[in-house]
């Protein structure tokens, strides 16, 4: 018969250090969190004004295609007899009549602005003539303009926390090795 008990006792207690494998993963995970957290910090670098004016631009295109599918789907609406109230106020606000002609021409001169070389050219010139008044005073923001620095911001923020979580899991990997 055997005893099983006996057996048990006189196994050897393995000896375990004061760092076990969950501590090590706290560790690595602190340190990612540090990491990405000092690239937070990105966020406050300065904006460049090629970066500003492109996207600048990029919204107004953006607004302006907005501007022209909801003017399409409003001429659509007037084909068919079937004009909103909300289409009526759009209307109204763009000082344009209920007539499909005046909406074509009113879409054809809002793709211009933003199609045409010399307006674009123009448009990115007054981007970057007011570029420094805007830092300095951002009351004097138009709403694309502050747009694109709160989307140039947020992104630097985005990349600093993931670069700074890359660099803080491997230096944590790098120090928790044996």
């Amino acid at each position: 018969m055997v005893d099983y008990e006996t057996q048990i006792n006189q196994m050897p207690i393995p000896y375990y250090s004061g760092t076990t494998h969950s501590s090590s993963k706290k560790k690595t995970a602190g340190i990612m969190i540090a990491g990405g957290l000092i690239g937070m910090n990105a966020y406050y670098l300065p904006v460049k004004k090629d970066v500003f004016i492109q996207r600048a631009f990029d919204i107004t295109k953006a607004e302006a295609d907005n501007k022209i599918i909801t003017l399409r789907n409003i001429a659509k609406e007037i084909e068919q007899n079937k004009l909103s109230t909300q289409s009526k106020m759009i209307l109204q606000e763009m000082g344009l009549p209920q007539d499909i002609v005046a909406i074509t021409n009113k879409c054809i001169e809002i793709d211009r602005k933003v199609s045409d070389p010399t307006e674009v050219k123009n448009l990115k010139n007054s981007f970057d003539m007011n570029f420094s008044t805007y830092k300095k005073k951002i009351s004097t923001m138009d709403n694309n303009c502050a747009e694109a620095f709160k989307a140039i911001k947020r992104n630097k923020f985005r990349w600093g926390v993931g670069i700074g979580s890359a660099i803080g899991l491997a230096l944590g990997l790098l120090a928790s090795r044996d």
